[in-house]
């Protein structure tokens, strides 16, 4: 029994690294899966490449033209934010549905390990999803944001990938 609520306190059982760690309340243990197979090891970085892509190119969204494209990044902020989400289930060799709703994604992460860290990421996931159903097709709904929210949605893309990279890191991945 963990008498200590030091956060990330390295302890060893059965032969496995293993880490303790309280997070609002709650004691959480993570096992560094060592055993991750190079198979999984490259599907879960397919995935993170992708959003690294995405996130390369956002960083040069020409925002500072008359008419910029907005919508576009609020999109490919969505994008950045689904690979990274759906690189953690298939880490956890989950079944990934061709679906775009975040919210619904980020049930099924928060699933995988009953990790509730992850309703931090619902208010961003939820703007994000928002900008991928509004501005896939023009017409009914509205067609562009700020400036300034496309920048936010850099941001929140951001965020969300730092998120899952700790996370996996927790888990034993790495991209190396």
């Amino acid at each position: 029994m963990l008498k200590s609520k030091r956060s990330g306190e390295r302890m060893k059982e059965s032969g496995t690294s293993c880490w303790k760690y309280w997070r609002k309340g709650k004691l959480f243990m993570t096992t560094a899966n060592q055993k991750i197979s190079e198979h999984l090891r490259q599907r879960v970085r397919e995935w993170f490449r992708k959003a690294e892509h995405e996130l390369a190119y956002l960083e040069h969204a020409p925002l500072d033209l008359n008419d910029p494209p907005t919508d576009t990044t609020g999109r490919m902020a969505h994008m950045v934010a689904e690979y990274c989400l759906k690189a953690y289930l298939v880490l956890n060799k989950k079944k990934i549905k061709k679906i775009h709703d975040l919210g619904e994604i980020l049930d099924s992460c928060i699933a995988v390990r009953n990790d509730d860290d992850f309703e931090d990421l619902r208010a961003d996931c939820h703007t994000l999803t928002r900008y991928r159903i509004d501005f896939a097709y023009p017409g009914h709904f509205i067609e562009t944001i700020s400036v300034e929210e496309a920048r936010a949605a850099i941001e929140k893309a951001r965020r969300i990938q730092s998120f899952v990279l700790r996370k996996v890191h927790e888990l034993g991945y790495s991209q190396d």
